[in-house]
């Protein structure tokens, strides 16, 4: 569940301040007709495996924003109390070309079926942990059109306080001939900053992760979109 790093951070930064928007996909013909867009897909296997992106976002003060991030497997570990696999996480924000933040992260799940537990991990050095408080699996094929819950998640600080919570919804929505974009929605609050997420996924006809494509982040009222 990479979105929930994505969640810490982007509300960490941005609730200090900034401002904001984007977003879009179409396409269109006359001779020889125009393609239909895919309709239906293949769910990606997880857990997804990222490869090094970046996406960057303007705020509504002219400040240029990016974020860099990257999911890869890792080592076997344990998780409260369960053995577990994990996937190792790094993620960057930066603005006007300067690291505004960085986070190290370990996600942890199970396979066969593919489970997510939980997500532990330091922001800017800051210790924290969330745990995947309930599950749904996505649908075998995603469908143009379809949304559904995904997960609920509760943040804890290095004392096992409470410090947020997380809830993520899916919907799928038309990209192109040859792909659809999964977008996994998230609603909740950290350390009393209200936040929602949306997090766009290019998925090809057999299932296949053609890329992280856009990411939008509204904090206390203001939207930034990375793309």
């Amino acid at each position: 569940m990479k979105k929930i790093t994505l969640t810490l951070i982007l509300a960490m930064v941005l609730s200090s301040g900034c401002g904001g928007g984007g977003g879009g996909g179409g396409g269109g013909g006359n001779s020889p007709p125009p393609q239909q867009n895919l309709k239906s897909a293949t769910a990606p296997s997880q857990p997804l495996s990222i490869a090094s992106t970046t996406l960057t976002g303007t705020d509504s003060s002219g400040n240029s924003w990016s974020v860099t991030y990257s999911e890869s497997p890792g080592a076997a570990g344990m998780f409260n109390g369960q053995n577990a696999s994990t996937s190792a996480i790094a993620l960057t924000v930066s603005k006007n070309g300067v690291v505004a933040s960085t986070e190290d992260s370990t996600a942890y799940y199970l396979t066969s079926p593919y489970t997510p537990l939980g997500i532990s991990g330091t922001t800017n050095g800051v210790a924290w942990t969330a745990v995947i408080t309930s599950y749904t699996p996505l649908p075998s094929t995603l469908t143009v059109g379809g949304s559904g819950p995904i997960a609920s998640a509760t943040y804890y600080d290095a004392s096992n306080n409470v410090i947020g919570s997380l809830t993520e919804t899916y919907t799928v929505t038309a990209s192109s001939p040859t792909a659809l974009f999964l977008n996994i929605d998230g609603a909740g609050s950290i350390n009393g900053v209200q936040e929602t997420e949306t997090l766009t996924y290019s998925i090809g006809s057999g299932g296949t992760l053609l890329g992280l494509t856009e990411v939008q982040v509204t904090v206390n009222g203001t939207t930034i979109t990375f793309k």
